[in-house]
């Protein structure tokens, strides 16, 4: 990578342009892991969008989503926890040649400071260690680790540490230390 300034957009999906919005669905679906059938719908509805840019081109992506009242039901039955009102932080996806340089940690520390008193999770597969290490170094905590049926992986449900701790959520003993 080139020594270029890195420069980042906190957007509402609703100020993108077409291209744009196109342009962050691509890079989402590019990086892999997400079911694909709903992220325009949930990127369209997205509370805020965020993206780094490279001389003008897109080099990392993520989002705080509106959780669909579907979701927001099945884990309520599924773990015990009442996710109504909160934002989901996900769809985070940095191209390979810029991993690795604090890009996600930026973009999701910048999501969280805009959040503006909303409380927000966000479900990250047990196996994905990066964004793992990116939600340790934003003080996000995992609270909880379940099976999802729809992805066929283990899933850890995570949270800003502050908002655990406001919510009397303990986070898993021993998996939450950097």
């Amino acid at each position: 990578m080139k020594n270029t300034e890195i420069i980042y957009h906190y957007t509402a999906p609703e100020q993108l342009t077409v291209e744009q919005l196109d342009e962050v669905c691509r890079l989402v679906e590019a990086g892999g892991g997400v079911d694909s059938r709903w992220l325009r719908h949930n990127l369209e509805r997205a509370y805020l969008i965020a993206r780094a840019e490279v001389a003008g081109e897109l080099v990392g992506v993520s989002s705080l989503k509106r959780p669909r009242a579907e979701y927001v039901q099945r884990i309520r039955e599924k773990l015990g926890l009442d996710i109504e009102g909160f934002l989901e932080r996900g769809y985070t996806s940095i191209r390979p040649e810029y991993r690795g340089l604090g890009i996600g940690t930026t973009l999701l520390g910048g999501l969280t400071s805009r959040a503006e008193g909303y409380h927000i999770y966000s479900l990250i597969r047990e196996d994905d260690r990066a964004t793992q290490t990116i939600a340790l170094r934003n003080r996000t905590v995992k609270i909880v680790v379940f099976f999802s049926e729809l992805t066929g992986k283990e899933l850890g449900l995570w949270m800003p540490a502050k908002t655990a701790a406001a919510l009397g959520l303990k986070p898993i003993a021993g998996e939450n230390e950097s």
